[in-house]
């Protein structure tokens, strides 16, 4: 049995959907008393995470992100740190012998920006700690850029910088192939890409023009600014799930 946080959201709703369809019975944890069928558990609590990852033979682990509009009143990079470090302790004190950790493709090293180093200090928590565990580390999600009626493609990303990219059901389905193979991947990480454009690419394959918007937050523009992005082998996560989308893919609804 998986234990899935978020699977009310985009990352753990994508987890839970594949993991079924592998054939796994999924406890879906979520904060919302309302979700049907689910455990209720709160990431600030860890005694009620230790209760729902009770017997469960792996936890698929993710929080919100800082600068989601969707996340609670008063979240921060800090929150996130202390409620992934909750997961990862519960995790370790309910015995449960794989966790998988949806973290981030900057937080392999100190950034400096605090909504990434959040997440880095998680994984470093993840370590100290002697959790057995795989790292996901997504790359931007194809699902914020893309939207039919969208008549021009505005953020805040460097118009001339490649960026790798990751649909969020792919997330899904290559974390489902980790829950299905602890010891290969227990102990490593995996960054998740299907694809690497400019945002100038990525508007033309929408068939619209790219703007990049001015923010005034300075966290923000080093977060979207021309910093190098690592290094991913794409063919190497195709093999592992040979449906991995490209961006082109994506837009013709692949």
């Amino acid at each position: 049995m998986a234990a899935v946080l978020g699977a009310t959201g985009r990352q753990g709703g994508a987890v839970a959907r594949h993991l079924i369809e592998a054939g796994w019975d999924v406890r879906a944890v979520s904060r919302f008393e309302q979700i049907p069928s689910g455990t209720v558990a709160d990431q600030d609590s860890p005694e009620s995470l230790v209760r729902a990852f009770a017997g469960a033979d792996a936890v698929f682990s993710v929080q919100p992100a800082p600068h989601d509009p969707r996340s609670p009143r008063g979240y921060s990079p800090a929150v996130e740190t202390r409620w992934g470090r909750n997961v990862a302790d519960a995790a370790l004190a309910a015995g449960v012998p794989h966790l998988v950790c949806a973290s981030l493709v900057a937080a392999a090293t100190e950034t400096g920006v605090a909504s990434f180093d959040s997440k880095w200090e998680v994984e470093r928590h993840i370590a100290d700690i002697g959790q057995p565990a795989t790292v996901l580390r997504p790359t931007t999600f194809m699902n914020g850029l893309y939207a039919p009626s969208r008549p021009k493609l505005k953020h805040l990303l460097h118009p001339s910088v490649r960026y790798h990219l990751i649909a969020v059901d792919d997330i899904g389905a290559i974390a489902a192939r980790v829950f299905a193979d602890p010891a290969r991947f227990v102990g490593s990480s995996l960054t998740l890409a299907g694809d690497l454009l400019t945002p100038v690419e990525i508007a033309g394959l929408m068939g619209v023009e790219y703007e990049q918007v001015q923010v005034d937050d300075p966290e923000l523009r080093k977060v979207f600014s021309d910093r190098a992005e690592p290094p991913v082998d794409i063919e190497a996560l195709r093999a592992l799930h040979p449906g991995l989308r490209s961006f082109a893919d994506f837009v013709r609804g692949r």
